[in-house]
Parts: C-alpha cells; structure tokens; sequence
C-alpha cells in the first residue's frame, strides 16, 4: 500500500475535523486552537518528528503529549491523542493548514497578497476587496498588503492559486514578448 503525502493526510483529518466541529457548533474555536497549536510547532520544528519516531521511548514522550495537550478543549485534545496514536504527529502542521484551508472555504472567507508599488489608500483597499469578493464569490476577504517597486505600477494580486497580475513590468513584458516574437 502507498504511503499517503502529508498534505493528503491533513486534508483528511482536517476534513473530520471539521465536520465534528461544525455538528458541536465550534468551528471558528476549533480553528483558533488550531493556530495556536502551529505556534506551538512552528516554536519547536522538530516536536512533530520527535513524537513520531522512534528517538524517544513511550514513556518519554508521554509527558510531551500531556503537556501539549494540556491547554486545549477536549476535542483538541483527542485530536492530539488520535494523530499521536497513529504516528502522524509530523502531519500535525499539514492538519492545521487544511483546516484553515477547509474553514475559509466553508466560510466563503478568501486571503489575498495584494503587492503594489506604493501603498494602497483605504478607499482602494475597499473596492479591491469588493471587487474580489465579487470574483471569488467571497463574503469576507482580507488583504495581505506587500510594496515591491520593481512593479513599475498596478497591482499583482494572489488568492490561493490564483495569480492577477496588472502590473505594469507584467504588461511591459507582455509587449516584449510581442515585439520578439513579431521579428
């Protein structure tokens, strides 16, 4: 049998998860013990792999567990206990991730990385969320806002997989292209 890539076993626990989670009605509390929870490992990059292998004995990683465990709710907890038990704590970050993923999109809620030259003015940053929400089909977006001045001018915008690039280095390489081509 093929071993499962990480991304698709967070898709999986994080899809249980939220399921149970919006049946309890907690589904926004389950997503902030969640981020706290990746601080936790993102604090301690190795914590996933150490209480998946075999570098500790059972009775040394038990009292990590438990720590971890320790300021979550119940379900959380099992949650901990359940990926623990199946050796999966190294996919713990990837779990969050696709929960995060799995409750925007059940929340119609999307992230974009908004990179322009100068910053954006609030009546800008409101009509570009408009007009993604349009887009998208979202009813919240938040914007990531980044300056890069080799943009010349415009705006690139990134959701997800999603690349729109109105930039003008994109436009002026677009007509390059062109010209190069035409000769």
């Amino acid at each position: 049998m093929a071993k499962l890539d990480r991304g698709t076993v967070g898709t999986r626990y994080a899809t249980a998860l939220l399921a149970l989670a919006k049946e309890r009605g907690n589904a926004a509390e389950t997503l902030d013990e969640l981020r706290e929870l990746a601080q936790v490992f993102a604090a301690q990059p190795d914590l996933g792999q150490i209480l998946t292998d075999n570098r500790l004995s059972l009775q040394e990683k038990q009292p990590i567990l438990a720590e971890l465990k320790k300021p979550f709710s119940e379900q959380t907890q099992t949650l901990l206990q359940m990926v623990y038990d199946y050796k999966r704590m190294v996919d713990m970050p990837d779990i969050v991730k696709a929960y995060e993923h799995l409750y925007d999109a059940d929340q119609h809620i999307i992230e974009a990385h908004v990179t322009s030259v100068v910053p954006l003015t609030a009546d800008q940053q409101t009509a570009l969320k408009q007009a993604l929400a349009a887009r998208f089909g979202a009813k919240t977006v938040y914007l990531h806002l980044h300056q890069d001045p080799a943009l010349i001018g415009g705006v690139v915008v990134r959701v997800h997989d999603t690349v729109l690039d109105g930039s003008m280095a994109r436009r002026l390489a677009d007509i390059r292209a062109a010209l190069t081509a035409a000769s």
